[in-house]
C-alpha cells in the first residue's frame, strides 16, 4: 500500500544552470532506502515520479532534484513559496544497493545522478562501503555536472569517479563522447564479476546494457532506474 504524506516546501537549491533541488520537511513516518523514488503531487493533476536525492541519514528534510524544462510541472515547482504544502506518495522502487563485497559500478547520465547521489551519500554517512565503488557519470559539459564538488570529494575508502563528457573543455581527465564498452572495460577491470546500477534516460540505459553484454556482464548483475520524460 502506497503511503501518502503532507509536506511543506523549505527551499530550492540550484545545482546546475538546468537542474534544481527542492527541499521539503520530512513527514513523520516517512522512511526510505537510498535510491528509491516518490510521487510528487503538486495539485491540478500535476504528478510526477522523482527520485530522492537526499539520503536517509540526512535528517530534517526530503529532497528531489529536477531538470527544468519549462513544462507546467516545472513552472508549478518554481511558483512554490516557503511553507506551502504539497503531497508526496511513497517511497517506492527497488533501485538500491544489496550488500556484497564485490565491486559496485554506478553509471549515470545527466539528472539520473539523483538516486545514485542518495546511495553514495548514504554509504559515506554510514562511514564505510563494503566494497570498491566506481561512479561513471556522463554529461554534456562540466557546467552540466550536478553535485560535482560533492561527488568528487566523497569520503569512501575505495571510491573512484570517472567523468564522461560530450565537451571536455576544462576537464582534461574526462573521457570525451559517451559511456561505452571500451570505457567500461578500461575502468572496471573486474568486468563480469562486478555489480552494475544504471540510472538515466531510456536510450542511455539501453545503450549501457548492450555495452555491458559485450564484456560478458550477466543481466542479473545489472539493476536499472529509467528516467522516462522530463515533465
Amino acid at each position: 500500500m502506497t503511503m501518502e504524506y503532507q509536506t511543506e516546501f523549505l527551499e530550492r537549491i540550484e545545482r546546475t544552470l538546468a537542474s534544481v533541488s527542492y527541499r521539503f520537511t520530512r513527514p513523520e513516518g516517512f522512511n526510505f532506502t537510498a535510491g528509491q523514488y516518490m510521487l510528487v503531487d503538486l495539485g491540478a493533476e500535476l504528478v510526477h515520479p522523482l527520485s530522492l536525492s537526499d539520503c536517509p541519514e540526512e535528517t530534517g528534510f526530503i529532497e528531489f532534484t529536477k531538470r527544468m524544462t519549462g513544462s507546467p510541472y516545472c513552472r508549478r515547482l518554481e511558483s512554490l513559496t516557503k511553507g506551502e504544502t504539497i503531497i508526496v506518495k511513497g517511497p517506492a522502487g527497488k533501485f538500491y544497493v544489496e550488500e556484497s563485497d564485490e565491486t559496485l559500478v554506478l553509471i549515470s547520465g545527466g539528472i539520473g545522478i539523483t538516486p545514485i547521489r542518495s546511495i553514495l551519500k548514504s554509504l559515506e554517512k554510514k562511514g564505510a562501503a563494503p566494497c570498491r565503488v566506481i561512479l561513471i557519470y556522463g554529461n554534456m559539459n562540466r557546467e552540466d555536472i550536478a553535485f560535482r564538488a560533492e561527488l568528487e570529494n566523497l569520503k569512501l575508502p575505495d571510491y573512484r569517479l570517472v567523468h564522461v563528457l560530450s565537451d571536455t573543455t576544462g576537464m582534461d581527465t574526462a573521457y570525451q563522447g559517451f559511456i561505452n564498452a571500451d570505457i567500461l572495460a578500461k575502468e572496471v577491470p573486474e568486468g563480469s564479476s562486478a555489480h552494475y546500477m544504471i540510472s538515466g534516460p531510456p536510450v542511455m540505459v539501453e545503450a549501457i546494457k548492450k555495452a555491458l553484454a559485450t564484456i560478458n556482464v550477466a543481466e542479473e548483475r545489472i539493476r536499472t532506474d529509467v528516467f522516462i520524460g522530463y515533465a
